[in-house]
């Protein structure tokens, strides 16, 4: 995917020169917040294509998440999105042609290979994607070729007996998996569980990509390291008083959006400006009509 820019002129016309300190790069958070962007157009105009057609669109995986876990998935790697969910393939690399192809009914343009790009394809039912995705981190470890498997699921994704017993199984067998569960619940079972497995668990606020970026990243290279898998829990803020995350307060506080919730941190480290963003949405819709006319 394009980077964003690693440096952007403020308001004034100034060019930002703030180097505050950060386990993350600034051109890595601007990249994940370009990231983040482009996932919610794409979601949207998948979205409006669908009502078009009278389809709807299946079960998603929140945008934080997938640009937080996603965005350094080298191309060998394999990556299950989730059923009739694109925003993770895209993230993964699939071109916005070959995703409209796809979701267009009558497109005739030619159709990716999924396996070309290392994707489980999201038209397959989640238990399946979990099978592939176990085949797969098999394989891996079998060669020991530092590749590594995302599993995304949501609690609409369903499957989740065949998820439970997907964590048994990458934790017996120390399979190089991540997998990156959404949840609407504030139950601490699936995570209890996991650790009974000695499975790696954290639960992270949905809507927070750093926070998703910084648990992912290491993650990732525990996997590396033929360590074996991690449970990443995406779930909405406040963590219940019982939870591995943060404590809560009695009163709960409003929710926000992803995008708006990076912008602002963006800003506390003078790397946001309207002008960065309404530069990324300008170039970015003009590839998704090129993607839209060129899969018609």
């Amino acid at each position: 995917m394009t980077k964003a820019p690693s440096t952007e002129k403020s308001p004034d016309g100034s060019l930002s020169t703030h180097t505050g300190f950060s386990l993350i790069s600034n051109e890595k958070l601007l990249e994940i917040y370009s990231t983040m962007l482009k996932c919610r157009m794409l979601e949207e105009r998948i979205h409006a294509l669908g009502k078009k057609s009278g389809k709807t669109a299946g079960p998603s995986v929140h945008i934080a998440a997938i640009a937080g876990s996603a965005i350094d998935l080298l191309p060998a790697d394999t990556l299950a999105s989730s059923p009739s969910a694109f925003t993770p393939c895209f993230a993964k690399g699939m071109t916005l042609a070959a995703i409209f192809s796809i979701v267009m009914p009558r497109s005739t343009a030619h159709r990716p290979r999924y396996s070309a790009l290392n994707l489980i394809p999201p038209s397959f039912s989640m238990a399946k994607q979990i099978k592939r995705a176990l085949e797969a981190a098999a394989l891996y470890k079998a060669q020991r070729n530092k590749k590594v498997v995302i599993v995304f699921s949501s609690d609409a994704s369903g499957a989740s007996s065949e998820l439970e017993n997907a964590l048994k199984i990458a934790a017996k067998k120390k399979l190089p998996v991540l997998f990156v569960c959404e949840t609407k619940s504030q139950d601490d079972d699936r995570l209890a569980r996991a650790k009974d497995y000695h499975l790696p668990a954290v639960a992270v606020e949905d809507d927070d990509a750093v926070a998703v970026y910084r648990v992912a990243t290491e993650a990732l290279a525990h996997a590396r390291r033929g360590s074996g898998p991690t449970l990443i829990e995406c779930r909405p803020w406040p963590f219940n008083e019982r939870g591995s995350g943060k404590r809560t307060s009695a009163k709960r506080q409003p929710a926000k959006h992803p995008i708006s919730k990076m912008e602002a941190y963006l800003a506390t480290k003078g790397l946001f400006s309207r002008r960065l963003k309404s530069q990324l949405i300008a170039d970015f819709k003009r590839e998704l009509d090129a993607a839209i006319e060129t899969a018609s």
